[in-house]
């Protein structure tokens, strides 16, 4: 130290020392000495620093000697409530187990549920501009069917028409997804794909899609153009660069590779391996020269636009009427144009037909999921309420010794509150370890690839922390106030009255029976409903019959293949033609005999052999011979054509698919069958010709042993294609996957149904142990003056019929009008009536009735002596 400062006496610095403590002077540099003093002509009298320095060291010491009390008093507290609660935990077992079981389960569930609901609602989330692009489709009215329709094919002039027309529509870009099973050729590597699309020049600029090589102004202009996927271009190509160079494709033309984009993302709806210029499809200019993609007639594209900033689509849509009615006035009185934002098209675009190549979701699904999550949660946490209030009496005495110790109402609530923290904190904790099993068992069920990972997700880590602190402050936040709440002197006397708001409980188990009720019904409804569209005859005998895509190279092979089947005796018949059941329909417009209006209906082109392979019924007339082309100018319709015309002898009348085409005779009628799904599709007017020349399917019915014939049928292809693997499905499990939104929402309403059960049961058992613990002293009273086991349990389970009877009350309403809500969603359905109500109330009484009888009659049989002597 320099001369011009003074040292501090030892004492002083002895005194510093001792009260000097070393968080004082942390991030604080330098010598004490220098810090405290300094210049006695800068800062003073030695003696006024000394005075200011012990001040400043004594106020300091004494505020942290005042805090580390509180704080070390603090944790002495919670570390006894939280000894004393595993201690309780412990002491209860039984208690414990069944709390712990509704909290895994809720928080399970709950968990889950918010995992997939978030996935879906991040479908597409990847494009810019999202909020002001809009995928075009439309209102069908057809006057031959009783229903409207909602699709999204659109025609190839729409999307270009509104851009030019239109201000506000800023771009466009047309999408058409191919009908089946396309092959891309390199040299010897094949590589087959369900997801190729003819796409717009301007589709990677219009969406975000990343194009790893390539011009994405460019890639897509040129006719025989394709861009191929990550994934693609390694299958054929391994390490080499391939663009500009040539591959084989659709139809077996020569296409030029002009980009490779990254593999689509899962949470893209859009899914596709492989794009194909839009000018390849352009007549005079493209080798594939489809006029039916380039006109206003035909409906089977897929159109998005891009409104320009702050346009409300509702002022853009009010304006497409005019421009059908300039463009398609032969349509315009049918078509109704509509918007629906891309955000909303994974979840939002179920009802809406003729979709395919895109992965969708279901608003309903999300829906029911989540409410089911909510609803379970529910009944959990008032299970936790109810059986938690059940040990009052056990806990009265540890209440009591509280108290007389000088335990507040508030420290009392703390010391519950951390029992209610400790359970949840394990249930969640479990219940993470259950999901990592769990996700990957589910997504079968729920048609989704959720990844383990999910967990780890900063929502769902989120989620779980605020189920810990939901739980213990909520959930706990009642038992705590009840057990909490009695005087000294009503514990002291021996008083059970811990808890006995019992019309609070009541309360409570009817909104648990009621949801249980709810889940019943709707669970029997939706098993009802999926039956039915499964079971429902469909006018044909679908069992055994395989519909194979002959539309490639096997086409000019095609007689020699259906010879070499036929040679199988397992082989009954094959009908090799355009149309098949589930691949897909036409539709087109004709004008009937006496019918002064223009008809659009179905169309199906057929061979000789369709109506026997299929085993459809003729009403009247005849079908096309067999081995002749003499039937090429006749028409065989369905019984829906002659009863939307009302014609009372449709033999020999003609139909004309122009206002001056030639008149076609109709030589047979044949019943209704359904060629899509029951639950969208009705059956409509139908016609059906002569067609052996255009041959896309042949449909194989089998009688003898499948798996053998289809081996057979496999080695017939594999010696005959060259490039072009077997494509094929059969007739009865297209159908059922038709379903599948169905079958995933009854797999889903029945599981929670069944938890429901089990958790409405576990907490009608800690009511009626409640009850029954607080009335102990009247039943063995009731027993001593002669009452009977049987009528003390009628007595009990009289009193939970009520509840029963007043749950039902409330949830059937309820259950009636969603479930008629989702019925009506439905073209064939069943009809409502009581069965699943009955049923639904029945079990719940049942189950109930089983629970409290067995806990009641092991009460009444307690001996007397135990109970009253204490009195």
């Amino acid at each position: 130290m320099s001369d011009n400062k003074i040292r501090p006496p030892k004492w002083i610095q002895r005194l510093v020392e001792r009260y000097c403590e070393p968080y004082l002077f942390e991030g604080i540099s330098g010598d004490l000495e220098e810090l405290f003093f300094e210049n006695v002509d800068q800062k003073g009298t030695v003696k006024a620093r000394l005075i200011y320095l012990l001040q400043a060291l004594g106020f300091f010491r004494l505020r942290f000697i005042k805090r580390s009390k509180r704080v070390s008093n603090m944790k002495a507290i919670w570390s006894n409530y939280l000894l004393t609660s595993l201690r309780s935990l412990k002491r209860h077992k039984a208690f414990f187990a069944i709390n712990l079981i509704g909290l895994i389960t809720a928080i399970t569930c709950s968990l889950y549920a918010l995992i997939y609901i978030h996935d879906e609602l991040q479908f597409d989330k990847q494009h810019s501009d999202l909020d002001r692009t809009y995928r075009l489709y439309k209102h069908y009215i057809n006057p031959a069917e009783n229903i409207d329709h909602f699709t999204y094919e659109t025609s190839g002039m729409m999307g270009p028409t509104m851009t030019e027309e239109y201000a506000d529509v800023q771009e466009f870009v047309r999408v058409c997804p191919w009908f089946s099973k396309a092959i891309i050729s390199y040299e010897q590597n094949n590589f087959a794909t369900n997801n190729l699309y003819f796409a717009d020049s301007s589709f990677f600029q219009f969406f975000d899609f990343n194009l790893m090589a390539g011009n994405a102004s460019t890639a897509l202009a040129a006719p025989s153009s394709i861009v191929i996927s990550q994934s693609l271009a390694k299958s054929i190509f391994g390490d080499e660069n391939p663009v500009g160079e040539s591959v084989i494709g659709l139809h077996d033309l020569t296409y030029t590779v002009t980009g490779v984009f990254e593999d689509i993302p899962r949470r893209s709806s859009m899914q596709f391996d492989a794009l194909i210029s839009w000018s390849t499809t352009v007549p005079n200019v493209g080798p594939l020269s489809y006029t039916w993609m380039n006109n206003w007639l035909a409906q089977g594209i897929f159109t998005f636009v891009k409104l320009s900033e702050g346009t409300r689509p509702e002022a853009v849509v009010e304006e497409l009427p005019d421009m059908m009615n300039r463009h398609f006035e032969e349509r315009a009185e049918n078509y109704f144009l509509q918007l629906m934002p891309l955000k909303d098209m994974h979840l939002y675009g179920e009802d809406i037909r003729n979709e395919r190549s895109i992965k969708t979701g279901s608003i309903t699904f999300v829906y029911t999921l989540g409410f089911s999550a909510l609803l379970v949660f529910l009944i959990a946490s008032v299970n936790y309420v109810n059986i938690t209030l059940s040990r009052a009496t056990e806990t009265k005495t540890e209440v009591g010794i509280r108290k007389v110790m000088g335990s507040t109402k508030h420290q009392l609530m703390g010391r519950f509150v951390s029992e209610t923290f400790i359970s949840t904190l394990i249930a969640t904790i479990i219940s993470y370890g259950l999901l990592f099993f769990l996700i990957p068992q589910m997504n079968p069920l729920v048609g989704k690839e959720l990844s383990i990972m999910a967990l780890f997700q900063p929502i769902v880590l989120i989620a779980g922390l605020t189920f810990i602190l939901a739980i213990s402050l909520f959930v706990g936040f009642y038992p705590a106030v009840v057990l909490s709440a009695p005087p000294i002197s009503s514990i002291l006397k021996g008083s059970s009255a811990i808890g006995s708001t019992g019309w609070f409980r009541k309360v409570l188990l009817t909104l648990q029976y009621a949801i249980s009720i709810f889940l019943i019904v709707c669970t029997i409804i939706v098993i009802r409903q999926t039956n039915y569209l499964k079971n429902k005859p469909l006018g044909f005998d679908k069992e055994q019959v395989m519909v194979i895509d002959v539309n490639n190279e096997m086409d000019q092979k095609i007689e020699v293949f259906e010879t070499e089947l036929l040679k199988n005796p397992n082989i009954a018949s094959i009908s090799t033609s355009r149309s098949a059941v589930g691949s897909g329909t036409f539709s087109t417009t004709l004008f009937p005999e006496g019918y002064s209006d223009e008809l659009t209906t179905r169309i199906f082109g057929v061979d000789q052999e369709f109506f026997d392979t299929y085993g459809i019924r003729l009403n009247y007339g005849r079908t096309f011979f067999k081995g002749s082309q003499a039937d090429s100018n006749n028409l065989v319709i369905n019984q829906s054509m002659v009863d939307f015309l009302e014609w009372d002898d449709p033999i020999g009348k003609h139909i004309r698919f122009s206002e001056d085409g030639d008149p076609a005779p109709i030589i047979g009628v044949i019943d209704d069958f359904h060629y899509g799904s029951l639950a969208t599709a009705t059956i409509e007017p139908m016609v059906l010709y002569l067609n052996t020349s255009t041959v896309w399917n042949s449909s194989v019915k089998i009688v003898g042993n499948p798996r053998e014939t289809v081996d057979y049928i496999i080695d017939v292809w594999d010696g005959l294609a060259s490039r072009t693997p077997i494509d094929f499905y059969f007739v009865d499990e297209w159908f059922d996957q038709q379903y599948e939104k169905e079958t995933q929402l009854l797999g889903m309403t029945t599981i929670y149904a069944i938890i429901s059960i089990i958790l409405c049961g576990l907490g009608l058992y800690g009511l009626t142990a409640l009850m029954l613990q607080q009335r102990q002293k009247e039943i063995s009273i009731r027993k001593v003056l002669g009452a009977s086991v049987s009528s003390i349990v009628s007595m009990v389970n009289k009193q939970f019929a009520i509840v029963v009877f007043i749950s039902f009350m409330i949830a059937a309403p309820l259950a009636y009008y969603l479930i008629a809500q989702w019925l009506n969603e439905f073209v064939y359905k069943i009809s409502m009536d009581a069965l699943a109500f009955v049923v639904a109330g029945v079990l719940t009484l049942f189950i109930s009735g089983l629970i409290i009888s067995a806990l009641s009659i092991k009460t009444a049989n307690t001996n007397p002596s135990e109970t009253l002597s204490n009195e």
